[in-house]
Parts: C-alpha cells; structure tokens; sequence
C-alpha cells in the first residue's frame, strides 16, 4: 500500500514536472515568435521609412528639376523679348528719313544782321545786299554775316554804316552787292559811301558789281532795269573806284561767260547764286 502511495506520489510530480516544463518551453517559444515579429515589423518599417525617404529625394529632384526648367524657359523668354525690344529699336533708329524737297520758287526773305563773334586771330566775312544777297545767304558758310534786305540799294547801305563798322576790323572783307534797285540814280552816292565807309575801318572792301539780268523775263514781270543800263553803271563804277582802295569784283563778266539761269529775269535760281558766292569768295582769297 505505501509502495502504491509512493508510486502515485512520484508519478504526479514527475507529470508536474513535465507540465511546467511545457509551460516553461512554450513561453520561450511565444517570446521567440514575438521577438522575430517585433524585429521583423522593425526592419519593414525602417525598410518603408527608407522607401519614403527615397521618394522624398526623387520629389526633391524632380521639383528641383522642375523649377531649374522654370528659370531656364523664362531666361529663354527674357532674352526673346530682349533681342524683339533690340530689334524694333533699330529698326526704328535706322527707319529711312525724308527729306522735304525745296522749291525753285522764288521766294526771299529778310537776313536779320548777324554780329561775328571771331577775334583779329580770324577772317570775318560781311555780306551787305539785297534781294540776291538774301537767295545767295541760303548757300554761304554759317560763319559767313549777311546783312540783307528785299528792294533795297544805296539809303539801306546809309543805315547799316555804324553797324557794319562795329562788326569789322584788319582781319575782315565787307562785301557790297547793292545798286540793280536804283541802278538809274548813277554810281556818285555809291561812291561817297564806299569812301567813308574804307576811312572808318581797317577792313578789306569790295564791290561786287552788278550782276546780269534776262532782259525779256524782266519786262515780262515789270522790272525795267536792262543789261545796257547795268553795263554802263559798271563802267562807271570801276573808273569812280580806281586808286580809292575799294576793290571791285566782276561776277558779271563771269556769269555772262559760264552762263546763269534766273526765275523771273532778275532774281537767280539756286545754281546760279552758288556759283556768283563760290566766285566771289575766290577772288577775296586771291586778292589778301
């Protein structure tokens, strides 16, 4: 009986045991399983944290390529409106220009005086005239003074003595172009003036004869002055200002030999009053 109790004793211990140590295993066995899903999910997170920060930089890089794509394509529309906005400015810089076309009619108009402000260190040149005087300053050096009115002969020569004296000095030529208005009255009051015009100042002092006319334009438009009449003022006036120290300059010859174009038989075209400044400024540089 003890021996039976004894047996059954041991038995149940020995099936205690057992039980404990399948509880024991089992437990082990569950915290190696959680363990591994534990690890196992950590590294499927940090796989899809990695994942995600992958994608990130690949957003990066396209938003970066994306806005490098921006700046570029505006640079490119920049530089598009540039070179349009160069283009039309040139276009616009070198448009052709129009020049108005000057009339042939003969239209004069008052030369106000003009005072040279050149010291003795330059030449001063003093244009005093008329009607053909006012056409022929249109083509004359800017540095050129004109002093020139329509119609008028010896009394507007009276009038200017003053200022044409206060203008000049040893390093200036007057030039006096007046008579076709009063070529009837003779050559002694041109005379008279001319002299007391060379006594009041050291400048050169010249004649500029009368110039021809076309005798049938004239009498077409009213004028009675002739070619006859101013030859014989010529004359006259050349033997007046012999030994005086008034130099004279015959265009008239020299128009009647080069030929001369008039638009109303007295007034000149525009060649023609070139070619009586050009002539009378060469025969100034020739007699210094």
């Amino acid at each position: 009986m003890k021996f039976v109790t004894k047996l059954c004793f041991w038995g149940f211990l020995f099936f205690l045991l057992i039980h404990v140590s399948g509880l024991i295993l089992s437990e082990r066995q569950k915290a190696d399983r959680g363990d591994t899903f534990i690890e196992t999910a950590t590294s499927t997170d940090a796989k899809k944290t990695t994942e995600e920060s992958t994608e990130t930089t690949e957003d990066t890089e396209e938003t970066e390529t994306t806005t490098e794509m921006y700046v570029t394509t505006e640079d490119n529309s920049i530089s598009k409106k540039t070179e349009a906005e160069t283009t039309e400015e040139i276009t616009t810089t070198e448009a052709p220009k129009t020049t108005a076309q000057t009339t042939e009619a003969f239209s004069p108009t008052p030369v106000q005086p003009q005072h040279s402000e050149k010291t003795n260190e330059y030449e001063t040149y003093i244009f005093v005239g008329d009607s053909r005087y006012v056409q022929m300053s249109s083509y004359a050096e800017s540095d050129d003074t004109f002093i020139a009115e329509n119609g008028v002969g010896y009394k507007f020569l009276s009038s200017h003595m003053d200022e044409i004296v206060s203008m000049s000095d040893e390093n200036t030529k007057i030039v006096i172009g007046l008579g076709v208005n009063d070529v009837f009255s003779g050559t002694r009051r041109y005379k008279e003036l001319l002299l007391d015009l060379r006594s009041r100042t050291n400048a050169d002092i010249y004649y500029m004869l009368i110039n021809p006319v076309d005798d049938e334009l004239c009498a077409s438009n009213g004028y009675t002055v002739t070619n006859e009449v101013i030859d014989d003022f010529n004359i006259n006036m050349q033997s007046d200002l012999i030994g005086s120290g008034v130099k004279t300059i015959d265009a008239n010859s020299y128009l009647k030999v080069i030929g001369y174009t008039t638009r109303d038989g007295l007034h000149y075209n525009a060649e023609t009053s070139r070619n009586i400044y050009n002539y009378v400024k060469e025969q100034m540089m020739q007699n210094q």
